[in-house]
């Protein structure tokens, strides 16, 4: 299968959205809130990254996921990830993307180098709308 690499840029984008330093004062307090969880010593944690696909660009922003999978699941702390597509016609979140990963730690640490390493531009018009949690009940 042929990579696109616009879509592997999209997914480095999308994850590098959670890890970013925020602009305005309220995100600043749930960087340094987020900060504070990555520090912690913790079992798995989960991405949870609804995706806004924008018309037509279904394929594109697949094949994307599918770049970024095979490039995050060499690295340390990789366990599983699935991406997830709606039955419901006109849903707001077309695909997501659940991943699991060791720690906070060691998932920053992949998303940083992934967007090193693929320096190209993302899908025009996909929305992530990404963030780690922790399992709280089973």
């Amino acid at each position: 299968m042929k990579i696109n690499h616009k879509i592997c840029v999209t997914l480095s984008v999308l994850c590098l959205s959670i890890i970013s330093v925020s602009c305005n004062e309220t995100e600043e307090k749930d960087n340094k809130k987020n900060e504070i969880i990555m520090n912690e010593d913790s079992n798995h944690i989960v991405l949870i990254n609804p995706f806004e696909v924008p018309e037509g660009k279904l394929e594109a922003s697949i094949e994307y996921w599918e770049a970024c999978r095979d490039f995050l699941k060499g690295q340390p702390g990789y366990v599983s990830t699935k991406l997830h597509q709606s039955i419901k016609a006109n849903a707001k979140f077309e695909l997501i993307n659940i991943a699991v990963w060791e720690s906070p730690k060691v998932f920053s640490e992949a998303t940083q180098k992934m967007i090193k390493e693929l320096g190209v531009p993302p899908v025009e018009g996909l929305k992530p709308n990404p963030s780690l949690y922790k399992i709280v009940r089973e």
